[in-house]
């Protein structure tokens, strides 16, 4: 039997606990208001005893319920946001990462050259056709097609290279042919049309990707769910979840001289906290954000 907690004998936490930098672990799905894990942690292991129950009713993406099991604790935790309750889930998740891998490279044999079909541009030096690594939109309209460099013969288009006649038929024929696959249409507001924090111009989740990503993020999706393993499928889709906001419009061109944040090639990211769309976004191919979503730095 061991010694019995006496939550009289706490010594109150009564110092700054210095906050150390989220690893992958922490980061690998996008979450508002991430709670700094090693503070909980301390909190934990200061005002609950060893082996007991840690409950967090407001879990968000799990923190507490992470910090717990690491520290020799138990949790319950639940949240009213699902992802929330699906980021938290996953992240604890035990997995063999060969047969994750396995799975990976089925949806890529499945639908990746599909999806890169809806990207292609040619190079202005020869002439020769490859999927871009970004585009840039202005007021509605396509205006700069970017890509890293030809396989053919190298050349680099960082900005300011106008759409071809090439990307405006490809892109003419995305926009007038319907999407074979289902995506969603969930209004973002209240039946009554009140928004939770404030109203932007777009209505519903699918007003906020240009019809080339929704047809590719739809296309995905379908690939996914047809992995037969659902423990799999279900990695296979928080991966899906963790890089589809950066397929939206939400991400706004930046300040090229600004290389501290963002490439050429890429936004500096999603910054407001409603669903609010750039009048000048950079669209980014759903292929390279998934691949890197699963084998990146923060996969």
């Amino acid at each position: 039997m061991g010694t019995a907690w006496d939550p009289d004998s706490i010594q109150h936490i009564d110092r700054n606990i210095a906050p150390v930098a989220h690893t992958s672990m922490y980061v690998w799905h996008k979450f508002w208001s991430r709670k700094t894990w090693n503070v909980v942690g301390e909190y934990i292991k200061n005002y609950s005893p060893p082996d007991g129950v840690v409950v967090d009713p407001f879990s968000g993406s799990g923190i507490v319920a992470m910090e717990a099991l690491r520290n020799g604790r138990r949790a319950i935790i639940c949240d009213i946001n699902p992802i929330a309750a699906a980021i938290a889930r996953m992240t604890l998740q035990q997995v063999n990462l060969t047969q994750l891998l396995a799975a990976f490279q089925r949806v890529r044999e499945n639908v990746a050259d599909e999806i890169a079909e809806l990207y292609l541009t040619d190079c202005r030096n020869c002439g020769h056709k490859f999927p871009f690594t970004a585009a840039v939109w202005d007021a509605g309209q396509l205006v700069d097609v970017r890509y890293e460099g030809c396989p053919e013969c190298g050349d680099r288009r960082e900005r300011d290279n106008p759409p071809s006649a090439w990307d405006l038929q490809l892109l003419a024929s995305v926009e007038t042919e319907p999407i074979p696959d289902w995506y969603p249409q969930n209004s973002f507001y209240y039946p009554s049309g009140k928004p939770f924090k404030e109203k932007q111009k777009y209505e519903s989740v699918d007003q906020l990707y240009t019809k080339r990503n929704l047809r590719a993020l739809a296309a995905l999706m379908r690939a996914i769910d047809e992995e037969p393993t659902q423990l799999l499928r279900e990695f296979l889709r928080l991966a899906f979840t963790s890089m589809s906001h950066l397929c939206s419009k939400m991400m706004p061109v930046g300040n090229p001289k600004d290389t501290n944040h963002y490439t050429n090639f890429s936004s500096p990211g999603w910054t407001q906290h409603s669903f609010w769309s750039a009048s000048r976004f950079m669209e980014q191919p759903v292929w390279a954000r998934f691949n890197s979503a699963v084998t990146g730095l923060k996969a």
